[in-house]
């Protein structure tokens, strides 16, 4: 059974849904959950976030369960979009950082969503309507947000750290002192919310700066099966690296950085011209 097969490989809960309750069909929406554990970043760079490693490994282990019961009428989707789902669904509650939790679980989660034509016993049946926040009067990811992301009136992705990272875009000035050491991904707002555990665990480097600088397409050789061909793009990453370098006050990385403020992505030469700015500082 499809569901025990997840249990199985360590997702856990597994919520099946009736397909036509979420505009997919006539058959089950299966949604597959998978936790991980907080990290503080480190503050030498280069930090990747640990939801890109459990996504990546729940990705893998779904794509090889939906090969395997293909004939079964069992398909991996990344089509279905998950919030308005989440909205509706008992046991999940949503924040302002516009992030669901789930019930013993916190926002810490990752999710891979199967279809089946065959229709499965739902767990859950979604609500009429969207749940109202769960925040209630607390404003602590608000305050904590170093970009001022999270208002009263709502998110402003524009503002939102991760939005910018591996973008491939010129990540505004303001933004890049903020990513500190980050590779890719920002806890900041899980780490203030109370519907969260604390964080304890204190992160270590996952990749060395330096190769990132002057081999970016080796290193991303080395980081496509730990976090996807889509992120561990080189230009990407080598932009992302210009803003690490910047900001972790290690001038040894100067003669790394000078040849590329005339690198051809634009992305590139301006961060890479921004810290060697300020490192000279």
């Amino acid at each position: 059974m499809l569901t025990q097969r997840l249990n199985d490989l360590g997702f856990d809960p597994v919520v099946v849904l009736d397909a036509p309750e979420v505009g997919a069909g006539e058959g089950s929406v299966v949604l597959a959950f998978v936790k991980y554990e907080a990290e503080h970043c480190p503050d030498d760079a280069a930090w990747i976030h640990p939801y890109y490693y459990a996504s990546q490994q729940g990705y893998e282990a779904a794509k090889a369960l939906a090969a395997e019961l293909k004939e079964e009428g069992v398909y991996l989707r990344d089509d279905i979009l998950l919030k308005p789902i989440f909205a509706r669904l008992p046991g999940l509650s949503r924040g302002r950082n516009t992030l669901s939790v789930l019930n013993g679980y916190g926002s810490r989660f990752h999710v891979q969503t199967f279809v089946t034509e065959k229709r499965l016993p739902a767990t859950h049946h979604l609500l009429d309507a969207p749940q109202p926040l769960h925040c209630g009067e607390c404003r602590r990811c608000m305050e904590a947000c170093p970009t001022g992301a999270i208002t009263e009136e709502g998110f402003c992705r524009e503002k939102c750290i991760r939005h910018w990272q591996l973008s491939g875009k010129v990540v505004p000035e303001a933004i890049r002192p903020h990513m500190k050491g980050s590779l890719v991904g920002c806890d900041v707002c899980q780490a203030a919310c109370p519907h969260n555990p604390p964080v304890e665990k204190r992160g270590v480097p996952d990749i060395s700066l330096p190769l990132l600088l002057t081999d970016v397409k080796s290193a991303c050789e080395t980081l496509k099966p730990r976090i996807g061909a889509n992120l561990a793009i080189p230009n990407r990453v080598l932009a992302q690296a210009c803003l690490l370098a910047g900001n972790s006050g290690d001038a040894s990385l100067l003669p790394l950085l000078a040849p590329l403020m005339a690198h051809p992505s634009p992305a590139v030469k301006e961060h890479a011209s921004w810290a060697v700015a300020r490192l000279k500082k």
